[in-house]
């Protein structure tokens, strides 16, 4: 067997430079914009379809990559009780976690001797600790910890923002050389909108802000940065998420720079994956998307990873959730060997390309932040609330117009199952409590709602789906008529091909629809769409007609006969379904 030199591999393909790709790519699209194959980012930048080493950009620092890419498996415990939290501590711990995040409810349960009780068999050196919210004094839980033996080897940290300014904490901490206790946490704004630049932005700001509190105190800057870590969430978009902690290290040493602090301190970040596209009622989505966001966390260098159970034990079981979705840091690092390839994204000509357009895109935001007066500032004068809220919006409008699809909640519906049925007061309870941080309620209350129609009347407002004219594409129209309808949690009474005269309208109004869906796929569709709604009107005239596509030439035509409204990709599909509700009596 003999080996062959790149040259030598592909010395029968001329290359081919930037231009003479987009002139042919550009060429083969005739009449469609070449834009259209661009993609624009929820940050404003465009990206090609084809990166090279002629039309790559670089991040503009080097991003720091970790010497290995090993991360902490970090199992999150509420903690009401130190004797039960830390009984599910050490099962979590003979389950393969290697980090234990303690969510502490009362700071009662701060004190040294409930600390101990709670760490009890715990090693130290090989478990980070991590401890969250309700803390109380973190001057005297510093102490408390440092005075714990062998706690000086933990290398954890305290996840919940530290509001003093005092040099003090640095003193409590002088034996936690390793315990990392100023945290930054860009979660709450991601959960509000922010996107992935904003959340960069927000990070660096976050970072000059601890940095101008604590020098004010004479606190020196490397021991700033040693004691900080940036928490931040994991969202299901892959290659985006991957870039953003890439982008993040690579800016970072700028920030340490212009306060003096060696440019080479090490960056630890801690990843949350999102809840943000969470499904309450099609959970096992949730499990593909849990799985996608810690692929780009491990990819992209966080040194921690935080998986919450997939589901909040009303569609599945509490115990099951959380076993399956603790088995994704395994499946990732045992079997596809995750961590046995250092900064593989390195050297991608579309992941450099977009490291690189977050981290100018953030650098930007974080020069704005700054000139406004610092991260406190430009949060109180409205600055940093607006543009999230904007962003916020921005994507509100892809996902109610279906831009963005979350499969189980705006494409693609799976039915609930009776267990789901049964509790549909809990749904309803978890959908509107997370109506302000997730993505999904809006479309699952308005199935929530359908369905709870269905129990109250017996029946839920149906929708025939007539066919005409070609085929194939009328197939087409009415997979996307159907879906849509699902989303508002209708039922489907039948779908049929049929011709535009009496007989075939009365096996379409046999089960008595609620609404017919006219998918008329002919050339000029207004004179058979036309015939069939004065048909329909005459045999069913409470009958809501729509018809799948934009309004064509003469629709006018259409809406005199009868027809309701024209449904098609680019409408706005929550508002719409809303309509259809009122206009059908499901309230």
């Amino acid at each position: 067997m003999t080996t062959s030199s790149d040259n030598q591999l592909f010395q029968d393909f001329l290359p081919v430079s930037w231009e003479e790709w987009k002139a042919r790519a550009t060429a083969d699209l005739r009449d469609i914009p070449y834009d259209r194959i661009r993609w624009k980012t929820p940050d404003g930048f465009l990206l090609e379809p084809r990166y090279a080493a002629d039309n790559m950009h670089m991040p503009p620092g080097a991003c720091t990559a970790k010497s290995h890419n090993g991360w902490n498996n970090c199992r999150r415990i509420p903690v009401t009780n130190c004797r039960s939290a830390n009984t599910e501590a050490l099962t979590a711990l003979s389950d393969d976690a290697t980090a234990l995040e303690f969510s502490i409810t009362s700071p009662d349960l701060c004190n040294k001797e409930n600390l101990e009780l709670l760490f009890e068999s715990i090693h130290f050196p090989a478990t980070a600790i991590y401890l969250s919210g309700s803390v109380g004094d973190p001057h005297r839980l510093l102490e408390n910890l440092a005075s714990i033996t062998a706690f000086s080897e933990n290398k954890g940290g305290l996840l919940t923002e530290v509001q003093k300014n005092t040099r003090e904490l640095f003193s409590a901490a002088r034996s936690l050389s390793e315990f990392r206790f100023l945290a930054i946490d860009t979660l709450p704004w991601h959960e509000r909108g922010a996107t992935p630049s904003q959340e960069i932005a927000l990070a660096l700001a976050g970072v000059s802000d601890l940095m101008n509190r604590f020098i004010a105190q004479d606190v020196a800057p490397e021991r700033i940065a040693a004691a900080i870590e940036i928490v931040m969430a994991a969202g299901s978009s892959h290659f985006v998420e991957l870039a953003k902690p890439r982008a993040f290290r690579s800016l970072y040493p700028f920030v340490l720079k212009a306060y003096g602090a060696p440019e080479n301190a090490s960056t630890v970040l801690f990843a949350r994956i999102s809840s943000k596209n969470r499904s309450l009622l099609d959970p096992f989505t949730n499990v593909l998307r849990q799985t996608t966001g810690a692929i780009s966390s491990i990819l992209g260098g966080y040194d921690s990873l935080q998986i919450d159970p997939f589901d909040n034990g009303i569609s599945v079981s509490l115990n099951d959730a959380e076993r399956i979705s603790a088995n994704i840091h395994l499946i990732l690092k045992e079997e596809s060997f995750l961590d046995r390839v250092n900064d593989p994204a390195a050297g991608s000509y579309y992941i450099e390309t977009l490291t690189a357009e977050l981290a100018a895109t953030a650098w930007k935001q974080f020069v704005e932040i700054e000139a406004a007066g610092g991260l406190a500032e430009a949060i109180k004068n409205g600055m940093v609330p607006d543009a999230i809220a904007r962003a916020a919006s921005s994507a509100r409008k892809n996902i109610e117009n279906r831009k963005k699809n979350l499969i189980g909640v705006n494409r693609y519906l799976w039915p609930l199952t009776v267990g789901q049925e049964e509790q549909l007061d809990a749904l309803q309870n978890a959908a509107e409590t997370a109506r302000n941080t997730s993505e999904t309620t809006s479309f699952e209350l308005l199935r929530l709602k359908a369905e709870r129609h269905r129990i109250t009347t017996g029946s839920i407002p149906s929708v025939f789906i007539w066919l005409s004219g070609d085929p194939a594409l009328g197939i087409r129209q009415a997979s996307f008529m159907e879906d849509f309808f699902r989303c508002g949690g209708f039922g489907i009474a039948g779908t049929a091909l049929l011709d535009a005269d009496s007989s075939s309208c009365a096996t379409a109004l046999e089960n008595n629809p609620s609404i017919v869906a006219l998918c008329v796929a002919e050339k000029d569709p207004v004179p058979a769409a036309e015939t069939i709604c004065m048909t329909i009107r005459k045999q069913l005239p409470g009958a809501i007609i729509v018809m799948a596509g934009k309004p064509p030439e003469g629709h006018e035509r259409l809406l005199a006969a009868g027809l309701d409204s024209f449904v098609y990709t680019s409408i706005n599909v929550l508002a719409m379904l809303q309509s259809y509700h009122l206009k059908t009596g499901i309230q």
